[in-house]
């Protein structure tokens, strides 16, 4: 009875008291728990830059090399074997070649008596593969003429048509075979003791009056030709390249600022923005290319070094391949970058170099690494990335066909919601500047560059975008919108708020 007295005495206060023992035990914990939540993530960035020219790797033929440049199985589509009327023959030649035995020879032969001859040789190249508008093309041949072009005829009273000699030329044609206009080379007109190197080089810019939908190559000879002589053409080429104008002479394996000016450029501005060097992953190739000067105004002669702080470059040149890279997304290996992006993080991804739509054969794009030549495809890409659970992203893909590297199909995106996805064009080429010898005054990439220049100026995602897409490039009449039409897709709904003054903040 008195135990039973005390316990309604004293049960509340130990009741109290285990109460009180259980929450100062838990409280700690509790209260460390919820300042983690409160605690802001980390701002995080990955760059990547895997090429430094505009070939696949050191010593390899250039990046657009294959079927469509080189012809050496394309001989079906080319008339051969034809009589013309007046007396001249076009053929396939058994005879060796300038140094490339098999690949296409064509002949231009006048029988016994002295002829004038005026023909074309013509490939419609568009039959068979696209044409990029305003990307800048470059037809190349060997010639070899064992004839003088225009060589008097036996009769001297005979009045000779100049003529143009042998000669190749990209024609220009509307989607009405209207022609627009020929890109002539030189014309030559022999003798010669062996071969000779001709090219003739074409922008394929349209009006709207004359819009360019298709390119034929033509070889041509036209001149007074001795009886039995012949001219040969041999390693015919068609190659386009990046960004007009047309580099003089023709790009060789050279070194390019463009690329890595273009991550550089990247790097500094989120440095100058507070982002540290433990929180930016930086992969860039640039190899021989000591010195990267981003812009001719800034004063800065080398961007790898900066008024003597040095860029931390996490991975370089040869160890800069798919290989790694896909490694870094990875968030289930250990020590990996993305391993270590949590939950309240943001994370920035800008990626430049090559891009192709012709690599997988279903075009859908690639991203190339000129260190090794591996790519990654956009399915690899969206499978690393989908595994990564952060707060935010921003990712930004500025290759050649990169709005075809970040979308499913033409009217779908990735399903990213947690992020806002740009690239530097549709399923087209994407242009830049080798380096910063040009009106411009910039090395980089004709969108991006003006994008980031913006950002850095504390405007919005939106604002940066609109004014970039907008700008017109030195020596061209149209905007890059209308050469490359740059893609925004925001999943987030933040663009026209995300900035680096904003918040949240970039």
């Amino acid at each position: 009875m008195e135990s039973k007295k005390n316990l309604m005495k004293y049960g509340p206060l130990v009741v109290f008291i285990l109460i009180m023992v259980l929450i100062f035990s838990f409280l700690p914990l509790y209260l460390q728990t919820t300042r983690r939540e409160e605690i802001p993530g980390e701002r995080k960035a990955i760059i990547l830059c895997s090429a430094n020219d505009f070939y696949r790797k050191e010593g390899f033929p250039d990046f657009n090399n294959g079927e469509d440049a080189n012809f050496s199985t394309e001989t079906n589509r080319w008339p051969q074997f034809v009589d013309f009327p007046n007396g001249y023959i076009v053929q396939e030649s058994n005879l060796p070649g300038h140094d490339t035995p098999g690949f296409v020879q064509f002949i231009v032969k006048t029988p016994a008596t002295p002829k004038y001859v005026n023909m074309e040789l013509v490939y419609n190249w568009t039959k068979y593969y696209p044409l990029f508008k305003f990307a800048a093309y470059n037809l190349s041949a060997w010639v070899n003429i064992t004839t003088n072009i225009n060589t008097p005829p036996i009769n001297p009273a005979v009045i000779i048509p100049p003529g143009a000699g042998a000669r190749i030329g990209l024609r220009w044609l509307n989607s009405s075979n209207v022609v627009v206009r020929t890109d002539w080379s030189n014309g030559i007109f022999g003798p010669f003791a062996g071969w000779t190197f001709l090219n003739a080089t074409g922008i394929a810019n349209s009006s709207s009056i004359n819009e360019i939908t298709q390119l034929h190559l033509v070889l041509a000879v036209e001149g007074n030709m001795t009886g039995g002589e012949m001219v040969l053409f041999d390693d015919v080429k068609v190659e386009y390249w990046f960004p007009p104008p047309i580099p003089t002479p023709p790009p060789s394996n050279i070194n390019s600022d463009g690329f890595p000016a273009q991550a550089l450029q990247v790097y500094w501005i989120l440095k100058d923005q507070g982002y540290t060097d433990d929180n930016i992953f930086l992969m860039l190739y640039h190899t021989g290319d000591d010195v990267i000067d981003i812009e001719t105004s800034d004063g800065i002669p080398n961007d790898l070094n900066r008024s003597g702080v040095v860029a931390k470059i996490d991975v370089e040149n040869d160890d800069v391949n798919a290989s790694r890279f896909k490694q870094e997304l990875n968030i289930s290996v250990s020590g990996s970058f993305a391993s270590s992006i949590k939950s309240k993080d943001q994370l920035i991804l800008y990626m430049v170099d090559h891009g192709s739509n012709a690599v997988l054969g279903d075009g859908n794009a690639t991203f190339h690494f000129e260190a090794d030549d591996s790519y990654i495809t956009e399915l690899e890409f969206f499978n690393l990335i989908k595994q990564i659970n952060c707060e935010r992203m921003l990712i930004n893909i500025d290759i050649c066909f990169s709005g075809n590297f970040l979308h499913q199909d033409p009217y779908s995106w990735y399903d990213l919601p947690k992020a806002i996805l740009i690239t530097s064009s549709t399923d087209v080429l994407s242009w830049c500047w080798r380096n910063n010898n040009n009106a411009d005054g910039f090395a980089g990439t004709w969108f991006f560059h003006h994008f980031w220049v913006q950002l850095s100026q504390n405007r919005t995602i939106e604002e940066a975008f609109n004014y970039a897409k907008n700008w017109i490039p030195s020596g061209q009449v149209l905007t890059i919108n209308d050469i490359q039409s740059p893609l925004i897709q925001d999943n987030l709904g933040i663009k026209n708020t995300w900035s680096f003054n904003n918040t949240p903040q970039l």
